[in-house]
């Protein structure tokens, strides 16, 4: 791999523990063990403190402009970067294989990180989950290739520069980001993959079929006229026999569009289907927390329509006899723009089965009037998807973030697992501590 000097001496991350933010970390400490390296989170219950000798700040977009240490940094004169500047810098000289779209990047782009892992080939690589092969997002590899997990969320992937680009799918979501809509979204897209000199591209996705087509029509920029791109769809499912730790139809197809941009770089099919075989999943994408006692837990990071109804559909998938599905909405704004796609989901949610939806997660946003979670359960209107109220005499009109949150709805929750087999925790939020006390200490299992 091609050898880059790191002229700062101590770089301080803002927004730490984010998971983009993490795996930069694990990156520069193992390629720049010389760099000191500090960190401030609003997780910690203290930073690390600002030295003097801090030369280069790198902060994520969670960052608000009122945060203290960015406030005083930017004071200093101290040089910032943005997360993706840096993720450009760390895979300069690289072989960008960048992985985007609304749904199913991180799965995605960990399925093709280990297959060439075992395919011998060394890659780094910077996921948005902890694979569990490596208990790790990000890795620093001595090999040509670098996969990257390209966030359309604040429109970094439009900054990276793939040699190969996947998409998986455009849908609206991130609206805050996007003004012009579902346009503006398919544009950035659009954009991205004309960088790219391989394309892989689910044609099932009527925006990236549309895609395919201009570009045979020569429709697209004529310097990309070399351009090689590949399609794949769920027509195809039937011609790979797939053995994966991750079930369900969407997970098929992530592994589909993982093989043929395998077979893009010169691994073979077969090995690229072996590879697939020893993957283990990533945290908190259809993870199984919990097997040991008769009901099995399952957590997983879903919050888009699409998402939840895919999880749903894998959870279906393993035949419970009684799934209880625990969902946290993410975002009001988010809630608000996708209200009647969320509806649509959970009003086909079958019997036997229940769904408990809990109060809005606020990340980044505000709490807006008449979008919760209460009325969601009342416009759904089917008696197995309920509410579920915090415990504690909290007000159930209440939104927000619960600093004891699992102590709050675990008793909810607790009351519904009579003849329960499955147990799903969904969403994007702080929810996630619910799963992990069930985990840790699970009453009725």
């Amino acid at each position: 791999m091609p050898q880059i000097s790191l002229e700062y001496k101590h770089i301080r991350f803002l927004g730490a523990e984010g998971i983009g933010m993490s795996a930069l970390i694990r990156i520069l400490e193992k390629r720049f063990p010389q760099t000191k390296i500090s960190k401030s989170d609003l997780s910690y219950k203290q930073n690390d403190p600002l030295d003097t000798d801090i030369d280069l700040v790198v902060r994520s977009t969670a960052i608000a402009e009122a945060d203290p240490d960015y406030v005083e940094l930017k004071k200093r004169g101290v040089e910032i970067w943005h997360r993706r500047d840096m993720l450009n810098y760390v895979s300069a000289g690289l072989k960008q294989l960048v992985v985007s779209g609304t749904h199913g990047k991180t799965t995605c782009s960990a399925m093709l990180a280990h297959i060439l892992v075992e395919a011998g080939l060394d890659p780094s690589f910077a996921v948005g989950g902890i694979l569990a092969n490596y208990q790790s997002n990000g890795r620093a590899g001595q090999g040509e290739y670098f996969v990257l997990e390209g966030d359309e969320s604040d429109k970094s992937f439009t900054i990276t520069n793939p040699y190969l680009a996947v998409v998986t799918c455009i849908e609206p979501d991130h609206l805050e980001n996007y003004p012009g809509g579902i346009d503006e979204i398919r544009d950035c897209f659009y954009a991205f993959l004309d960088k790219a000199e391989i394309c892989v591209v689910n044609v099932d996705d009527p925006l990236l079929a549309q895609y395919v087509e201009s570009s045979s029509r020569g429709a697209r920029s004529a310097t990309k006229q070399s351009q090689r791109i590949i399609t794949y769809s769920a027509s195809e499912l039937a011609n790979y026999n797939l053995r994966l730790s991750m079930p369900g139809k969407h997970n098929k197809m992530n592994a589909i569009a993982c093989i043929k941009a395998a077979e893009a770089i010169g691994i073979k099919s077969e090995t690229a289907i072996k590879g697939l075989e020893s993957f283990k999943g990533i945290k908190r994408r259809f993870e199984l927390i919990n097997d040991s006692a008769d009901i099995k837990i399952y957590d997983d990071y879903a919050h888009h329509p699409t998402e939840v109804k895919a999880v749903l559909e894998g959870a279906l998938s393993l035949n419970p006899k009684r799934l209880v599905f625990v969902y946290q909405p993410h975002h009001p704004e988010r809630t608000k723009q996708l209200w009647n796609e969320f509806v649509e989901v959970f009003e086909t949610f079958p019997e036997p089965h229940l769904c408990l939806i809990a109060d809005i997660y606020v990340a980044r946003s505000k709490h807006i009037d008449g979008i919760n979670s209460e009325r969601m359960v009342q416009e759904i209107n089917k008696p197995n998807v309920r509410y579920l109220a915090p415990a504690s005499g909290i007000q159930t009109t209440v939104q927000g973030n619960y600093a004891n949150i699992a102590e709050l709805l675990k008793p909810g929750i607790d009351a519904e697992l009579e003849d329960c087999d499955y147990l799903f925790i969904v969403g994007a939020g702080d929810i996630a501590k619910v799963a992990t006390k069930f985990a840790d200490s699970p009453s009725k299992l």
